[in-house]
Order: C-alpha cells, then structure tokens, then sequence
C-alpha cells in the first residue's frame, strides 16, 4: 500500500463523510449552494464554480479564495423482520472545501479545488444480524480539480479541466464458518489507488433575468492495493476494482429582480456503471455485486439578497434511492432522501462569509435483500453544517 500518500490524506481529511441518500456521492459542496438546496449550476458566481459549474468562472472580475468545511453527523437505525434491531454509531465528519480562481485575462479565468465529492463512514458493530453482510464501511477520497473558465461571447462561457483524486477504503466483514463448525472470523481489506477523471461544463446567460448552466463529470475507475486481513489468522496482500460514477447536471435561473434569484437542478448520476467488481487475495478472487441503478437528484432553491450585503437562501432538494433491495447492503443503506437547507451570507469590501444548515431524514423498507439478513425498515436522521470565508484580491 502506499503508505506515504495515505500519511498526506489523512493529513488533508479529517473522517470520511458518513453514508449520504446518494450511494457515496456526496453532492454538496458549498455553503452557498447547498442553502438554496444546491440548486447552483446555473448561477456558480464564486470561486466554487471550479466544482459546480467551472463556465462560471467568468462572471469573476477579481480573484478569490475560498476555505471552508462541512460538519455532518448521521444516525442510521434498522428494525428487522426477524424482530432484531440495529443501530449504526453516529458517524461524525468533518470535510474540507478549498477553491482559488484568478482571472488570467479579460475572457479567461484559472480555479483550483480541493474538496470530497464521495466518501462513505457506516459502522454497525461486529453483532449485528447483517454482520455477515457488513461491519465497518470507510471510503476516503479526496480531489483537486485543475480548470478554466472561457468568455466565448458576451453570454456564453465554457468551461472544463481535470480532476486528481485519491482514494482509500475499507471493507468490514463477518464470515460465517458455521457449515464447518468453526468459529466466525472478522475479515478487513484496506486499499488504496489514484485516478484522474475530468469535468466539462457551459453557461449561458442570454439577459439578466434567465440563466442555464450544464456540468459534465466523468467517471474514476481505480484499482485499490492493500491487504485482506482475517483477524487472528492471517494477512494476505489483495486488490479490490472500485469506482465512482460520472454525473450530468442542469440548471435554470431566474432573477425578477436584483433582490432575488430563483434556481430548479437536476442531476443524473450514472450507478449503472457500478456493476460487479473484484477483490483478489491471496490468488482468490471473490466477485462483489453491486449492480445499482443510475438515480436522479431533483434541487429547488431561492436566495434573497439586501442592499447592505446580507443575503438568504432555503431550499429542497430530493434524492432517489440507487440501490435495488436484490443488492441492499447496510454498509451504505441507500434510500430515497429529502433534503431540507437554510443559510446565510454577507459580503463586506474584500471578505464574505456563507453557512449552511442541512437536515435529511429518509424511511426505506427493504424485502428480498441477499439472504434476507438485511430485510425490514431503515430509518435515517442527517445533520449537517457548513461555513466557509472568501477573500477577495
């Protein structure tokens, strides 16, 4: 494993970000975006355009950087057909949300990013009914994003670049030895691996009232280097093939006026492509099923701005189940989620800060999941908080 790349990761992130509605992507990528329920793409008007929608760069005549972070804790309960129960400890996170732009000249501007836009923190103890489906899930990526934004016209910009990503995960398991009389064994894989995905993305503005805006993000495949470890037996070197999906976001804004804008995304993130992949140790390779669906992501916002520099935003957004119940695991208990979001911001001469509140709650009933283990109600109750600070050069 490359233990002095995973030493610079964890350095750069603190936890991985606990399971969101959305498989492992996490979406939400600034305060300002996330309060109007990330419905953005369309607007993308600070240095988190190099993310949202890298076209927007160009609305910037000076350049900025942006620090900021994101808080989330999520508490996951189970009640099984079988009468079990289960709880998932609260995972707590805390991401980080970098972004630079400067423009280079009067039509083109560079941005630079560091951020997670996936990450996975589920953990439902070694005593679970689904232990021999999962005990301990972490996925830790962390990417900076290398872009351009150009000025084709007066109402048309482009943008794009490219995205280099590390990725650490961990896989928790019970294996049940009771057909041979043996006892249970914990089994851990921890691998790594790095990818470089790109990002493609275009808005136009044809007045000052209406604006669209349309983001491309490719898929990163990797092949993680690690070890499988059967705790108390033995340790053997072993890969694994992951991935994360690409996506395909849209967005209309409206602004009656100077005081208000008025936004509606929608975002495709392809799971289909997340079918089956392998984990090889010790020359044996077991094939991991995945085989989920490609969702949709559905944002409606508003941000209402003062004359003296304040500014507040609320928002929705909903976000559709990827996991089918034939494949239903725990360690990412994917279900149809709602997304409630509220914010607020100011600007002053040089500096602007923004935050975001988050609360989500979803209520999945699963049936026919792998050997029934994991059959019965889902419940899952999110909270998240995000601040960032914006200087201006």
């Amino acid at each position: 494993m490359k233990r002095k790349s995973c030493l610079i990761f964890s350095a750069c992130l603190a936890a991985a970000a606990p399971a969101f509605g959305n498989g492992f992507y996490v979406p939400v990528q600034a305060p300002e975006a996330t309060a109007r329920g990330n419905a953005w793409l369309a607007t993308a008007d600070s240095a988190a355009a190099v993310y949202y929608n890298p076209a927007g760069l160009t609305q910037l005549d000076q350049a900025e950087v942006t620090v900021g972070a994101y808080a989330i804790m999520l508490g996951l309960e189970a009640d099984l057909d079988s009468g079990a129960t289960a709880d998932g400890k609260d995972d707590f996170g805390v991401l980080p949300q970098i972004y630079a732009a400067m423009p280079l000249t009067d039509k083109l501007v560079a941005g630079f990013g560091l951020n997670t836009p996936f990450g996975l923190a589920t953990d439902w103890g070694q005593n679970s009914q689904f232990r021999y489906l999962a005990t301990e899930t972490q996925l830790q990526l962390l990417t900076a994003w290398l872009v351009l934004g150009y000025e084709v016209t007066e109402t048309f910009s482009i943008g794009g670049g490219i995205g280099v990503s590390h990725a650490d995960l961990k896989l928790g398991q019970v294996i049940n030895n009771a057909s041979t009389g043996g006892a249970d064994v914990l089994t851990e894989f921890n691998g790594d691996d790095e990818d470089v995905n790109y990002i493609l993305s275009a808005r136009w503005q044809p007045t000052e009232q209406h604006a669209v805006g349309l983001v491309y993000r490719s898929k990163s495949e990797y092949n993680l280097d690690g070890d499988y470890n059967l705790v108390g037996v033995t340790k053997l070197p072993a890969t694994c093939d992951f991935m994360t999906p690409s996506t395909l976001g849209f967005g209309y804004a409206y602004s009656p006026c100077k005081e208000w804008t008025i936004e509606a995304n929608i975002e495709w993130v392809n799971w289909d492509e997340l079918n089956t992949l392998d984990l090889t140790a010790g020359g044996a390779t077991t094939p991991i099923s995945f085989n989920w669906e490609s969702n949709f992501i559905y944002s409606v916002g508003a941000t209402r701005y003062f004359d003296n520099g304040w500014n507040v935003s609320a928002g929705y957004n909903y976000i559709e189940n990827s996991m089918p119940d034939s494949t239903f695991t725990p360690a990412v208990a994917d279900a149809n989620r709602h997304w409630l979001n509220a914010g607020v911001g100011r600007q002053y001469d040089g500096f602007r800060w923004n935050f975001a509140y988050q609360f989500a709650l979803s209520d999945n009933d699963v049936s026919g999941s792998p050997g029934g283990l994991a059959d019965g109600d889902f419940k899952s109750r999110f909270h998240g908080l995000m601040l960032n600070g914006t200087w201006q050069f």
